[in-house]
């Protein structure tokens, strides 16, 4: 090894022990020439520093630019870090609103068709299949044209036309009950109803009112009639 040689690996050694328990060096690098400003430094260090960043390929920088561009780096990345972190709860959280929304939903969906579906324990009082009394068909008639089973003045008449003139029926209605009718799937998710079941449908939504009393008087009545109503439209023989 030659003298030169042996002088630079000493003077490498001295600079790497120099690094690890002083402060940062500050490297002034201009035309070739490094001037080292660290507490306790060594002149025989800063002459190594010149000479190796002077033989360097790479052009003259600051030793404290690398170390601002690191902490840069590092700021960016924790930045990025943090706004990824961000993002995901972000869409975590709009997951989470979705899924509670959804099951609000559906949970209100459920309320309401528990307000006009069937109950378990319920058993009609007339006939779907028609033939029913007399009496009954006449009591259904007139609450078909009464006002005062709404809280908004409407009757049963006031969509569906008076004195045979049957309208705001959908072709579904032309079917025996129990079918499908559009109001009841698209507010209530029922797939299908009966006349009693739809009696209680128009109550709630058009006509603003409670349900009537499941197997009284006035719920029996009407489906009885609306029953006619719908062999009418059918083209059925009916008994109005």
């Amino acid at each position: 090894m030659s003298q030169h040689d042996e002088q630079r690996r000493r003077l490498l050694g001295r600079l790497s022990r120099q690094l690890a328990y002083t402060a940062p060096l500050l490297a002034l690098v201009a035309g070739g020439a490094a001037l080292q400003a660290a507490p306790g430094g060594d002149p025989s260090a800063a002459a190594f520093s010149a000479m190796l960043f002077s033989t360097s390929d790479r052009p003259p920088l600051l030793l404290a630019s690398y170390h601002a561009e690191g902490q840069a780096e590092g700021e960016a990345e924790g930045e990025a870090e943090a706004e990824g972190e961000a993002e995901a709860e972000g869409e975590a959280e709009g997951e989470a609103e979705g899924e509670a929304e959804g099951e609000a939903e559906g949970e209100a969906e459920g309320d309401s068709a528990a307000a006009v579906a069937r109950p378990d324990d319920y058993a009609p009082a007339y006939n779907e299949s028609g033939d029913n009394p007399e009496e009954m068909l006449a009591r259904g008639e007139a609450l078909y044209y009464d006002t005062s089973l709404s809280s908004n003045g409407l009757a049963c008449a006031s969509c569906h036309g008076s004195d045979g003139q049957d309208t705001g029926y959908q072709a579904t209605f032309q079917q025996p009950f129990p079918h499908r009718v559009a109001m009841a799937a698209n507010q209530f998710g029922m797939s299908e109803v009966h006349a009693d079941e739809m009696v209680q449908i128009c109550m709630v939504a058009p006509m603003a009112a409670e349900p009537l009393e499941w197997g009284g008087e006035e719920l029996t009545s009407l489906a009885a009639y609306v029953v006619e109503v719908q062999k009418r439209v059918a083209g059925e023989p009916h008994d109005l």
